[in-house]
Order: C-alpha cells, then sequence, then structure tokens
C-alpha cells in the first residue's frame, strides 16, 4: 500500500520537472490586455414619422354621395368643401330663406326702435283727435238726454201705437165685406181705408223709430268715443318712453325664433357638407360618387404636414426621466441612410404605456429640417444628447 503511494508520488514530481524544463526554453507572451468598457453619451430611442395634425374626415348624416370636390394628394385650405352629398341645393335655399326671415324679423325690431319717436307723435295726435271726438259725442248726447227729447220719442210712440190700433180697425172692418165682388163700391171704401190707416202707421212707426235711433246711437258713440280717448290716452303713455313693451317683446321674439331657424339650416347645411377643419392635404380618399355613406364611415384623411415630428415607442422610465422639453437631439431614418435632422423635444407624455413588460412613456420631438422623402408612419432612430 505504502510502495505503491510512494511510486504515484514519485512520477508526479518527475512530471513537474518535466513541465518546469519546457518553459525554460519557450519564449515568455505578455498578457491580453482587457478592453475600456465603451460609453454612449445620451440615451437611443426608436419613435416614428407623424404630422402636426391628422383627422379621419367622415359625414354627420347618412346619404348618397353627389360630389367628390378634392381627390388623393391635393392640398386644401381651411374650411374648403371637400365633398357634398345629393340635395344640397335643397338646403342651400333653406339656409337662404332663413336668412331672409331674419333680415326682415331684424328690420322690424329696428323700425320699432327707430320711429319710437314718430310712433308717440302719432299717438298723440290721435289722443288729441279722440278727446275732440268724445267732446263731440257728449255735445250729441246733450241734445238727445233731455226731457224734451224724452217727450217726443213718447209722443212718437203713442201716436205710433195709435195709429196701429187705427190700422187693426181697419182690418177688422175690411173682413165684415170681403166676401164682396171685388169691384164693389163698398168693399173699395174700406180698403182704401186699410190703405190709409197703413199709411199713417208706418209713418208713424218711422217717426218713432228715427227719434229711437238716434237716441241710441248717439248714446253708442258716446260710449265708443270715451272706449277710444282710454286706448288713445294709453297708447300715449305706452310709447312715451320708447316702443310698446309688449311690441317690442313680440319683435324680439321673433328675432330669436328665425336666428334659430336660421341655425337649425345652417347645421343641416353643413351636416351634407365635408369640410377641411384646417389648412392640410388630403391622403386617403374613399368617397365614391354615387356611392351610399354613413355617419362615422370614413370618408377621407386629412393630414396638416407644413411641421413634421417624431413620436417615439419605446423609452423607458429609466431613460425618460434623462430627457427634458426643449432637449437637442439628433434623428435618423432607416428610409434615409447617410442623412440626419436635428430637433427638439417638445413634450413628454404624463402617462405610461406597458409594452413587452417594460413601462413606456412617449416624447414628441419636433424636427427642425424637412425632407421631400417624408412620408407619414416612417422608422426612426432618436439621439437624446447630454
Amino acid at each position: 500500500m505504502k510502495k505503491t503511494a510512494w511510486i504515484t508520488l514519485s512520477m508526479l514530481v518527475l512530471s513537474a520537472l518535466l513541465l518546469s524544463a519546457c518553459n525554460v526554453f519557450q519564449t515568455a507572451e505578455p498578457p491580453t490586455p482587457i478592453p475600456d468598457p465603451v460609453t454612449v453619451e445620451g440615451v437611443v430611442s426608436e419613435g416614428n414619422l407623424v404630422p402636426a395634425d391628422s383627422l379621419n374626415l367622415s359625414f354627420a348624416v347618412a346619404g348618397t354621395v353627389g360630389e367628390i370636390l378634392v381627390q388623393e394628394g391635393e392640398t386644401v385650405e381651411e374650411g374648403a368643401v371637400i365633398a357634398r352629398l345629393r340635395d344640397y341645393e335643397s338646403f342651400e335655399a333653406q339656409v337662404l330663406a332663413a336668412e331672409s326671415a331674419v333680415l326682415q324679423a331684424q328690420q322690424a325690431l329696428d323700425d320699432l326702435n327707430d320711429k319710437a319717436s314718430l310712433v308717440h307723435a302719432q299717438a298723440k295726435v290721435n289722443l288729441v283727435m279722440a278727446e275732440q271726438a268724445l267732446v263731440e259725442a257728449e255735445k250729441a248726447w246733450d241734445a238727445v238726454d233731455t226731457d224734451e227729447f224724452q217727450e217726443d220719442l213718447d209722443n212718437a210712440q203713442i201716436d205710433m201705437n195709435e195709429a196701429e190700433d187705427d190700422l187693426h180697425d181697419a182690418q177688422d172692418d175690411l173682413e165684415e165685406y170681403a166676401d164682396l165682388d171685388e169691384d164693389n163700391l163698398l168693399r173699395i171704401s174700406f180698403e182704401d181705408a186699410v190703405d190709409e190707416a197703413q199709411q199713417a202707421y208706418d209713418e208713424a212707426r218711422w217717426a218713432y223709430e228715427d227719434l229711437q235711433y238716434r237716441y241710441d246711437l248717439t248714446e253708442a258713440q258716446l260710449a265708443a268715443a270715451q272706449h277710444s280717448l282710454e286706448d288713445a290716452q294709453k297708447t300715449a303713455d305706452d310709447t312715451a318712453d320708447g316702443p310698446n313693451p309688449d311690441d317690442l317683446a313680440i319683435a324680439q321674439a321673433n328675432l330669436d325664433q328665425a336666428n334659430r331657424q336660421k341655425e337649425a339650416a345652417e347645421v343641416a347645411l353643413a351636416n351634407v357638407e365635408l369640410t377641411a377643419p384646417f389648412a392640410g392635404k388630403i391622403v386617403r380618399m374613399d368617397l365614391v360618387k354615387g356611392a351610399l355613406t354613413a355617419p362615422g364611415e370614413l370618408a377621407a384623411i386629412l393630414v396638416d404636414d407644413s411641421q413634421w415630428y417624431v413620436e417615439t415607442n419605446d423609452l423607458t422610465e429609466d431613460e425618460v426621466v434623462q430627457v427634458e422639453v426643449g432637449q437637442a437631439v439628433t434623428v435618423t431614418f432607416d428610409a434615409l441612410p447617410g442623412e440626419s435632422f436635428d430637433g427638439e423635444v417638445e413634450s413628454i407624455s404624463q402617462y405610461a404605456l406597458e409594452q413587452y413588460g417594460d413601462i413606456t412613456y412617449t416624447v414628441r420631438v419636433k424636427l427642425s429640417g424637412h425632407d421631400a422623402q417624408f412620408r407619414w408612419g416612417m422608422t426612426a432612430e432618436v439621439n437624446f444628447s447630454n
């Protein structure tokens, strides 16, 4: 056991001596240096190119496309009409009619205010005339509201009643000879008596009724004159401080209603028009003339490409704290190798998005340069310099 161990130990020592001898005859090599770590200045993030503004356009009401005024790729000014639905002319006519109604209502209101002095002056004239008419009516009434006139009226009634009795007597007398021949002298004399009695009655009745009508008419004219004076006085009082409040309220209500109808007509007209809310370019047009469209259905896409931005999509919470608004950046695009563009941080989102387990924030970078080859959505790399 001990012999075996001794042999093993001897062989290990011999091997060590041989290795040492070999190293003596070999050339020593210098140790491999450890490279210094590479540091990257700032933060680098990926993003996409976006225009200053964009909007999906659609009609507010359902209808049939009647006219397309702008084609895909064309630029438009703010407020420009892009397309219209059918029956646009009828809605336009309703707006014109509503505008005319507003003008008429406004004119009526203006006339009330502008002619207030004239209306009051005329009301004073009417008041004086009403006073004069009342004086004349009172004079006429004084002429009939007397004992003498009442006595004449009573006597006329008595005469009429007596004449009526005489007529009845003559008619009764004639009844006794009604069976005689028509050419009988006695019958003829009684018929003449009836005619004379009838004439006397008619004249008495006319005399009575003339007096009674004069009395009644004079009394009614007096009452009418009194009411007219009251109305004239009220009108003069109401117009002393300007237009009549009731007339003014009605005129204002008419104007308000006309304006509401005009607004409703304008809304209806706007609903059958597709307009550009801002100046820009139509980058997509989905409308087809004669086809149906529905509210909310994509009609066109409008972009404002007067200024370009890059919005990051992978800037983590550890990186975003190193970015500040106003910070200078350098932007490169995969589609434009060899070119770089300067930019400046315009805004940093206040809310986070979770992507692949990382919390990320969107940073919006305003580019100082512009290239004709820029296209919405291009992939970009943003280097946030320290």
